[in-house]
């Protein structure tokens, strides 16, 4: 009792004092977090040589921070055209980056670096499942823990699978801005104003594209919601989880439309009066980047018009014999984990396994209705078969088209006249040409 009651008391001071006398610190810590698993790649790089030899010197000169987050980078950039980018892209890009960065390498080392940085993305070592870190709650005075995943690998529409980043990874790309797409947007285009009129204009581009990337997370977070309609309808409520989102979308596209038309309007002034080539060049892509934010928006603006359209289409699922349930899903959670078991584990398991995946059969019994129908029907009676079998006929043979006495006749005229030239041969009747 003594002991319990110790506790009891530490931990009461320990919650007196984190409300009062520690700051509190946990959105910084959990953002922080987020960087934990790029770290450590960076960390234990030069553990990971390559497969086929002893040589660990695979990653040296490889900045792994960078590839982590070009990746997401590929990642968002895919995003604007479909939902995300797939195993194949991420790697050839990797590959393609790492090459750059160590032109020594070979493809098959490229390969190699490229698959380290996707799987370390992906969790590969801890069987694809989400990263989960402990920090300290000043509030609460106790430790709690953070779980989240950088990028996820689902299927698309097509059910074809991409990576895309999830929530977590824009923060870790956008520099841990802990704010809603909107909120950012705003602060980062203020920010962009304020370095176009100072003439800070490498910052200015930097900002931009930034920007940029926040547009493409707002028009993902719309897709994610009819993605998750359209594949479990009955999880998405339309007042609860779509009407507010299309509402702030549209707000956004209606200030944003007219905050581009600004600022191109100032960048091209800006641009009237640049004489240096590096301020021009920089003041021509900060413009094709402003331009370009302003076509993701558009395409935000037709992904707005056609969300109710598609929600009702999602929704005429609901109408099956099927109601939800808080089971994971099978194809985008179970099944990866499933492959991803041993193959004793595999082998020992495979019966349940594989009859798990196939839906039950219910057996056919007969109801009442069915019952009394086949009772009640009355059958009609077999006509009866004919037992004679007919009379036997002699076969008659048919006549001949001609008669005996017109064959004689005409045997006897052909007898008593010869052709004039002697030939008695059926072949010399045929008349010949005479020659001129």
């Amino acid at each position: 009792m003594d002991g319990q009651a110790t506790t009891t008391a530490l931990a009461a001071t320990l919650t007196t004092l984190g409300g009062f006398g520690l700051l509190d610190l946990s959105r910084q810590q959990r953002n922080l977090l987020l960087l934990r698993p790029v770290f450590q790649l960076e960390r234990y790089k030069m553990m990971l040589g390559d497969e086929s030899s002893s040589d660990r010197s695979l990653f040296q000169s490889i900045d792994t921070h960078y590839l982590a987050l070009s990746a997401l980078d590929q990642m968002m950039e895919a995003t604007t055209v479909s939902s995300g980018s797939t195993s194949t892209e991420i790697l050839t890009h990797l590959a393609d980056v790492a090459i750059r960065m160590k032109p020594t390498l070979s493809a098959p080392q490229a390969r190699r670096v490229a698959e380290v940085i996707l799987d370390a993305l992906d969790n590969k070592a801890n069987n694809h499942r989400e990263f989960s870190f402990e920090y300290f709650d000043a509030l609460s005075g106790s430790t709690n823990s953070i779980q989240f995943r950088l990028v996820r690998f689902e299927p698309d529409a097509e059910d074809v699978y991409r990576y895309r980043p999830t929530a977590e990874g824009y923060l870790v790309y956008l520099g841990m801005l802990d704010l809603s797409p909107e909120d950012s947007q705003e602060l980062l285009e203020k920010m962009l104003d304020l370095l176009v009129q100072r003439g800070r204009f490498d910052a200015a581009l930097e900002i931009a594209r930034r920007a940029r990337k926040l547009s493409i997370e707002y028009r993902q977070l719309i897709r994610d919601r009819l993605y998750q309609a359209y594949r479990a309808p009955g999880s998405v409520n339309w007042s609860r989880d779509m009407a507010g989102r299309l509402d702030e979308a549209r707000t956004h596209v209606r200030q944003r439309q007219a905050e581009d038309a600004r600022m191109e309007e100032a960048v091209g002034e800006a641009l009237l009066g640049a004489d240096e080539p590096k301020t021009r060049e920089s003041l021509v892509q900060l413009k094709e980047t402003i331009r370009s934010a302003s076509l993701i928006r558009l395409q935000l603006v037709t992904d707005i018009n056609v969300a109710p359209e598609r929600f009702i289409e999602a929704q005429r699922a609901v109408f099956r014999a099927r109601k939800p349930t808080g089971l994971p899903d099978l194809e985008p959670q179970l099944l990866p984990q499933l492959v991803n078991l041993p193959t004793q584990v595999l082998s020992a398991e495979a019966d349940i396994f594989i009859s798990a995946l196939y839906p039950p059969v219910w057996s056919r019994v007969y109801d009442l209705n069915s019952v009394f129908a086949l009772l009640l029907e009355q059958r009609g009676e077999d006509a009866e078969v004919e037992t004679d079998p007919g009379s036997i006929e002699k076969l008659e043979p048919l006549p001949d088209q001609f008669s005996k006495e017109l064959v004689q006749r005409a045997n006897g005229w052909q007898a008593s006249s010869p052709p004039a030239n002697g030939c008695v041969s059926t072949s010399c009747w045929i008349p010949t040409r005479t020659r001129a």
